[in-house]
């Protein structure tokens, strides 16, 4: 498969084995096409900021030497906590062009969640803002050593700096191989989270899944809903569709169908890149008539039921499925234009990809371009997802005479709620720093609107009385101290959780207490 990634590296700008990314996302167009727009950004209250090529060149070139003005140094882990603002997107582009390290983090982790991020990867610089900021830890500097600078886009200070800074600035050109992007994912290895090395290479792939799987061309107005802070925001919300030179718009504000819809019309999007759970919410208000302009829905992050399908191809749009992780960098099993769907299927392998499946699971030969280099201070946990010259993804799938892949589940213990993945270890060790919890497990539990929602069996301290009001206290605890969006919706109180010989709990035995 290397002689087909290789004709597909003629897209994109390579210096030998150097490259940086941002080489092929921007300056190429900037220079093409300056005028032409690249970002449309909508905030909570309406207003709209636009970039051109050109604008949003000067913009990251400006950034990138304010990083340099500082002795930043290549190879620097750089943290970005923001909401979808074009600061988040600005500074991302910015980071990779200077040669670091771009490590995006979603905007509804509490003071806990940000913290064991920072903490795991060594962050060498946070961009955040004053709002966010908020939930940086007082005594961050005794737990990240490493973080010398803490920047807040809202304060005038840094928008001073910014100012004098210079319009010019060459791409640092870094090895193949080299990590442009570092996404924090729920893992299984015995760590709740982990840094993913994902390299300037992968660019080649999410080039060519860009243009096959979600049909982007130059002319494309293209909306993908992913905060950066996840993989598919990061991936497909910024880098593969700036490669193309198309028109991304960002809507800033939280979900609301009637507002979605409203967005989707005004911009005349044509192709739209959303977890299946958006699509489900979205069901109720959507006609006909409101995507008449869109000719690609593409969906990621969890499985799309076969109802979800029909509802929107009697609408006139099919669904495009696509499967991917954040260890694979980029689609690597989907349904593309021309290629026949079947019915509760995720599609087949793209070209250039050899998967099967080996123990009942989904195993790739790893001789793609995207393929994470690495789990950032984990080497260990790295290996473990190779055997036998096959990259394990540990998700259960089957696949048909036809090589179609349909999707079952995860193996592990990792919990799927609205496309998003949620470690149960982190959702537990925040409900146990509660005064009134003794012991807890979560698990997912099936949705009809988000896949998942999560489920927590709490066993109390001595003292303690369940109740209604404690359960909610519980709820907003976990919401307040460790992420927006991944606290338990349900909770239930017992005696003693099921466990192993060896202490494990055995989740499978709390799955069965709720049928």
């Amino acid at each position: 498969m290397k002689n087909f990634w290789k004709q597909h590296e003629k897209n994109i700008i390579i210096h030998g084995e150097k490259m940086n990314i941002i080489e092929s996302c921007l300056d190429r167009h900037a220079e093409k096409t300056p005028d032409k727009l690249v970002f449309v950004f909508e905030n909570e209250n309406g207003k709209i900021k636009k970039f051109t090529y050109k604008q949003l060149q000067k913009e990251v070139n400006k950034f990138a030497n304010l990083l340099n003005g500082l002795n930043i140094k290549p190879s620097s882990r750089v943290f970005i906590f923001l909401p979808k603002i074009p600061e988040m997107y600005i500074s991302i582009l910015g980071i990779i062009k200077q040669g670091s390290i771009a490590v995006p983090l979603f905007e509804a982790f509490q003071k806990d969640g940000l913290e064991l991020r920072l903490e795991k990867g060594d962050a060498d610089v946070l961009i955040t803002n004053k709002e966010l900021s908020m939930r940086i830890p007082k005594d961050i500097n005794k737990k990240v050593p490493a973080l010398k600078h803490i920047f807040i886009v809202d304060e005038k200070n840094y928008q001073n700096q910014i100012k004098k800074q210079s319009e010019e600035f060459h791409a640092v050109l870094k090895n193949r191989k080299d990590t442009a992007t570092m996404i924090f994912t729920s893992s299984t290895a015995g760590t709740p989270v982990a840094g993913i090395q994902i390299p300037h290479q992968a660019l080649i792939q999410q080039n060519y899944t860009a243009k096959l799987v979600l049909g982007l061309n130059k002319y494309s107005n293209y909306w993908c809903t992913a905060h950066p802070g996840w993989v598919t925001g990061t991936i497909y919300g910024i880098i593969a569709p700036l490669s193309i030179g198309c028109t991304n718009y960002i809507l800033e504000a939280h979900f609301d169908a009637k507002n979605w819809i409203n967005f989707l019309k005004k911009n005349k999007i044509s192709v739209i890149y959303t977890a299946p759970t958006a699509l489900r919410m979205l069901k109720p208000e959507i006609k006909k008539q409101d995507l008449k302009l869109v000719r690609n829905i593409c969906s990621v992050g969890e499985a799309l039921n076969t109802s979800l399908f029909d509802f929107y191809k009697k609408l006139g749009v099919g669904i495009n499925d696509s499967y991917w992780q954040t260890e694979t960098g980029a689609i690597v099993i989907a349904t593309w234009k021309g290629l026949k769907k079947r019915h509760g299927s995720m599609g087949k392998a793209i070209p250039g990809i050899t998967a099967e499946i080996i123990d009942d699971t989904i195993a790739l030969k790893p001789d793609f371009p995207s393929i994470m280099t690495g789990i950032y201070k984990h080497k260990n946990m790295y290996k473990r997802y190779f055997k036998n010259d096959w990259f394990r993804t540990n998700d259960s799938a089957t696949k048909d005479k036809d090589r179609y892949f349909f999707f079952i589940g995860r193996k592990d213990d990792i919990i799927k709620t609205s496309g998003e993945r949620v470690s149960p270890i982190e959702i537990e060790s925040i409900l146990m720093k509660h005064k009134t919890v003794k012991e807890a497990a979560v698990i997912g539990i099936p949705d009809e609107l988000k896949g998942n929602v999560l489920r927590a069996f709490v066993v109390l301290n001595n003292n303690f009385k369940p109740s209604d009001n404690l359960k909610q206290e519980l709820s907003m605890f976990v919401k307040q101290n460790y992420a927006g969006h991944s606290y338990p919706k349900e909770i239930e109180f017992i005696q003693s959780l099921p466990k192993t010989n060896s202490g494990k709990i055995i989740r499978m035995k709390l799955r069965e207490m709720i049928h």
